[in-house]
């Protein structure tokens, strides 16, 4: 996760230079939101692993008082030729009208405007006429090898509302020509579409976008939404005939401006995850990077990818100890050696009745993963639950309703319901296992059914607490592990004591920090 100390991080490019990352990112100060922008140049970090970024002197800013780009710079696309990098940036005027201007730079650290910018408007098929809040940003620029000439996707707006994506060509990277929508929404539910990342496999054309729908100021509530989700589109050609895919919605609620580079043959994914306080956006942070996956019927997953100097340190693991000293409630959990009595198969079994029932780990820490296999009958419910306490009263929830089908996050308080914080509709069948993984990072947490993403979301109550595993129903559990991750020359210092409540271990004088 990154951001700079006291900034938000939003719609942002990677170039990669002499094997180093280049992140160049609308910055602003964090929790302005709700008062409105007040972003007038483009961050600038490096990184050698899109992980750990070190930030550098912003570059670009706005324009003086009448330019056309005096109000901001935003959402900038980087692409290389002959040795120039070409930089796609979006500005303002005072009216908010945008449109999109041109730098270049041969080093990435000084940047040259362009005398001609802007040098992308709208056309009249949009709402340029409208002369305030005209639509034209998120420039994201494709080289399309087969007709020898650049498109450039864009967010606009149809001139009768309806949200769109335009697009424009060039042949020298300067010059750009209309092209009108490459795709318009005809669901009037959104009203507009962001951050346009093309990215090209196998003969067909991927068109990830943010899918927006409610108000447009950032300082409203997240309820305020009907969508605010990242999204894609598949075509057998990269100027139209998009079609929706059956898993067209890849993240929802908390995410957006997604990109997708590709560096020595793997497709990254790097996304925003928004940050609320008492239910308002007001900051947000640039993700780890996820790997994706092509699938053989064309969709794409997201799957975890981690650098390999990435160490994990290992806190519990199910097939090299049992479970003895963890903490019971709502009855008896049981444990099975499984097929063969291999150890590799132990289980452990809920009690199986409707009630909840939980199972607690009392090691005390922040950050970690936490991953487990379940199996569960048709109404049963299976849960992970991490920064918690032993007492289970309280922490945070991460389930699959195998009734419902959905994979969910909640909120636990004592001696109140679960709180939803988000939940997904999935396909979960009961006669066989799945695996369920919560990663949490700070206030962040990323949730994976059978290693595709589903969850990201940002939840600032609980800062640390315990690990388990939680019932309602007949479910087994195996494969539950829980781990830490550092770079290899930092060692985990966290996850080093034990919360031990004298109420749940009487005979306990001191506590064990084993």
């Amino acid at each position: 996760m990154y951001h700079f100390p006291g900034e938000y991080v939003t719609d942002f490019c990677i170039v990669q230079r002499d094997g180093i990352y280049h992140l160049f990112h609308i910055r602003g100060e964090r929790w302005t939101w709700p008062v409105g922008y007040r972003e007038l140049d483009l961050g600038h970090a490096t990184s050698t692993d899109l992980r750990s970024w070190t930030p550098h002197e912003p570059v670009l800013p706005a324009g003086p008082v009448g330019a056309w780009d005096e109000s901001g710079n935003w959402a900038p696309d980087i692409i290389e030729a002959n040795g120039v990098y070409y930089c796609y940036y979006t500005g303002s005027d005072k009216n908010n009208n945008q449109a999109i201007g041109l730098a270049t730079s041969t080093d990435l650290f000084n940047w040259q405007k362009h005398p001609a910018n802007p040098v992308v408007k709208p056309g009249p098929w949009s709402d340029h006429a409208v002369g305030r809040d005209v639509a034209c940003r998120d420039a994201m620029v494709y080289y399309d090898e087969a007709h020898h000439r650049y498109l450039l996707y864009y967010t606009a707006t149809m001139a009768d509302g309806r949200a769109c994506l335009g697009l424009a060509q060039s042949r020298d990277l300067i010059d750009w020509v209309d092209m009108g929508p490459t795709y318009i929404e005809e669901d009037r539910t959104y009203n507009r579409l962001e951050s346009a990342y093309l990215v090209p496999h196998d003969d067909k054309f991927y068109l990830f976008y943010s899918a927006k729908g409610g108000p447009k100021s950032k300082g409203f509530s997240p309820q305020a939404f009907d969508h605010f989700d990242i999204v894609y589109l598949i075509s057998d050609r990269p100027t139209g005939g998009w079609v929706k895919p059956a898993n067209h919605a890849l993240l929802e609620k908390a995410t957006c401006a997604s990109e997708h580079p590709t560096f020595a043959g793997t497709t990254y994914m790097l996304y925003i995850i928004q940050e609320a306080i008492e239910g308002v956006w007001g900051a947000s942070v640039l993700s780890d990077p996820k790997r994706i996956e092509w699938l053989a019927d064309g969709t794409v997953q997201m799957r975890e990818y981690l650098p390999d100097h990435v160490q994990k340190q290992v806190l519990f693991d199910s097939q090299l100890v049992d479970f003895a000293g963890w903490v019971q409630h709502g009855g008896a959990w049981g444990q099975g050696a499984g097929d063969k009595e291999k150890r590799a198969e132990r289980k452990v079994l809920s009690p199986g009745q409707g009630e909840d029932a939980f199972l607690m780990n009392t090691l005390w820490g922040r950050d970690l993963s936490l991953e487990t296999e379940v199996w569960a009958e048709q109404n049963a419910v299976a849960s992970l639950i991490v920064r918690g306490n032993p007492s289970a009263m309280a922490g945070y929830r991460i389930s699959l309703d195998f009734a419902r089908g959905v994979v969910g996050f909640y909120l636990r308080f004592p001696d109140r319901p679960d709180q939803p914080i988000q939940e997904r509709v999935i396909d979960l069948k009961s006669d066989t296992w799945h695996k369920l993984k919560v990663v949490v990072q700070w206030k962040f947490f990323e949730i994976y059914v059978d290693d595709n993403l589903q969850i990201a979301h940002d939840q600032r109550i609980y800062e640390d607490g315990c690990f388990g595993l939680h019932a309602r129903g007949a479910v087994a559990f195996r494969h539950v592990r829980a781990y830490t991750m550092a770079d290899g020359a930092t060692q985990i210092k966290d996850w080093s004591r034990r919360c031990q409540p004298r109420h749940l271990f009487p005979g306990l004088r001191v506590s064990s920090n084993q």
